[in-house]
C-alpha cells in the first residue's frame, strides 16, 4: 500500500512506489527540522569557524575563541548562544572561566567531513600530537 499523504491524494503521480519511499524518507518532521538547523549553522562561515575550532583545539574559552577565529568577544558570545540554543556546544565551568565544548551528534559527523576539505593538516600544541583529520589531509 502506497502512503502519500491524504492532503495529497489525488495530484498526479508517475512512479507510485518511488513517490511512498520518498514520502517515508521524510517522515520525521522534527529531525528534518534538526538537520536543517545544523546545516543553516554550519553555512555560515563565522559559526562554521568556531565549531571548527572547538572540533580541533578542544574546549575553548570566549575569548579564546574570539582571537582564533578573528571576531570579538561579544560576537563569539551571540554566536555561541545560538549554538548552545540549537544543542551544538555545551558550556562547563572551570572557576571563573566558562569553556565551550562542540556536542556530539549530526553537527559533530558533518564537521568532520567538513574538516577533511576545509582543515590543513596541522600539529597541534594543546594536545602534543598531531591533529587526525590534518594526518588524513597529509595523507592524500
Amino acid at each position: 500500500m502506497h502512503k502519500v499523504p491524504s492532503d495529497r491524494q489525488g495530484l498526479r503521480v508517475i512512479d507510485p512506489d518511488q513517490v511512498c519511499d520518498a514520502t517515508a524518507v521524510l517522515a520525521d518532521e522534527a529531525q528534518l527540522q534538526h538537520s536543517a538547523t545544523v546545516l543553516d549553522a554550519l553555512g555560515e562561515v563565522n559559526r562554521l569557524s568556531i565549531l571548527l575550532a572547538l572540533l580541533h583545539a578542544g574546549d575553548l574559552c570566549v575569548s579564546d575563541l574570539a582571537v582564533a577565529v578573528g571576531m570579538s568577544d561579544s560576537a563569539v558570545s551571540h554566536a555561541l548562544r545560538l549554538l548552545r540554543a540549537h544543542g551544538m556546544v555545551t558550556a562547563h565551568r572551570e572557576g571563573r572561566l566558562v569553556r565551550y565544548r562542540l556536542a556530539g551528534g549530526l553537527a559533530r559527523r558533518l564537521l568532520e567531513v567538513v574538516s577533511e576539505e576545509a582543515v590543513a593538516p596541522v600539529t597541534l600544541h594543546a594536545h602534543g600530537h598531531a591533529d587526525p583529520a590534518g594526518d588524513k589531509a597529509g595523507a592524500s
